[in-house]
């Protein structure tokens, strides 16, 4: 059934935009490392929300369990279904809304997001589905963007070129420490958060702005809202440089050196 609302529709048309997977790739080894720290276990019961082209279901798979997927985005759903048909795994994945689980209570024994329900426009809400369809004793995993990361970095910058109200850094919540205990904490014990690296390549800091202002929905909304040739030129410097001040290659490429927040969870 087509989960849509005037609350989850604006973030439906970000990621319907341009070409997610591509970017996607680059954080596949988050929901690999995700699912050691848990640990996920062969015939767990996972649920992978907001898993757009299938990082993490896919990373659980991998390791024997039985895995569901939801995402607002039925492109990006079907994309997670080549994949996993590919590798040869049997993954649920289902068009769905991560503040409103179409599951009963106590359903997984594993609830992963790996930078998917950070976006969901209520965050106490998905808070608290999360935790509803996730038994006790079980575990809750998240990956979520810091404020000082690069990626923190980009999205604060592209709040700033995109429509009054958009919430664009948003997401950004989920990644201060307090919020994320105050968020998660009526539901879990034994929070465990844990800073890990992730990088970012291209031949360029100028490639790199331009596969982003393709391929990234949030980019591409912000080059749509600076329309005028001075404002999109002052965008796509700025993002230069922002990739050009993380850069750690040595050999005339750009390797930007991000950071994200790894959250593992034990439900009360």
């Amino acid at each position: 059934m087509r989960q849509t609302d005037s609350t989850t529709q604006p973030a439906r048309q970000t990621w319907e935009a341009g070409d997610f997977p591509k970017m996607g790739a680059e954080l596949a080894i988050v929901g690999e490392l995700l699912c050691e720290s848990i640990p996920v276990h062969a015939g767990d019961r996972v649920l992978d929300v907001g898993t757009a082209s299938g990082n993490s279901a896919i990373s659980a798979a991998r390791r024997r369990a039985v895995v569901t997927g939801v995402d607002l985005v039925p492109a990006l759903l079907e994309h997670a279904r080549d994949r996993a048909r590919v590798e040869g795994f049997k993954i649920d994945f289902q068009e769905g809304n991560a503040m409103a689980l179409s599951f009963p209570d106590a359903s997984f024994d594993v609830v992963l997001s790996t930078f998917g329900a950070i976006f969901a426009p209520d965050p106490d809400k998905t808070s608290a589905e999360m935790a509803r369809v996730c038994r006790p004793g079980g575990k809750i995993g998240m990956a979520t963007w810091p404020p000082d990361s690069m990626l923190g970095k980009l999205f604060k910058l592209l709040a700033r070129y995109s429509p009054p109200g958009s919430l664009v850094d948003a997401p950004l919540e989920w990644g201060d420490e307090a919020t994320l205990a105050a968020r998660l904490g009526p539901y879990v014990q034994d929070l465990r958060v844990q800073r890990r690296p992730v990088r970012f390549r291209s031949l360029s800091a100028e490639r790199w702005v331009e596969f982003m202002r393709t391929n990234f929905g949030p980019a591409i909304e912000a080059f749509q809202y600076s329309h005028s040739p001075a404002s999109q030129k002052a965008l796509a410097d700025e993002m230069a440089a922002l990739m050009r001040a993380h850069n750690c290659a040595q050999n005339g490429t750009v390797l930007g050196a991000g950071e994200y927040l790894e959250i593992v969870a034990t439900r009360r």
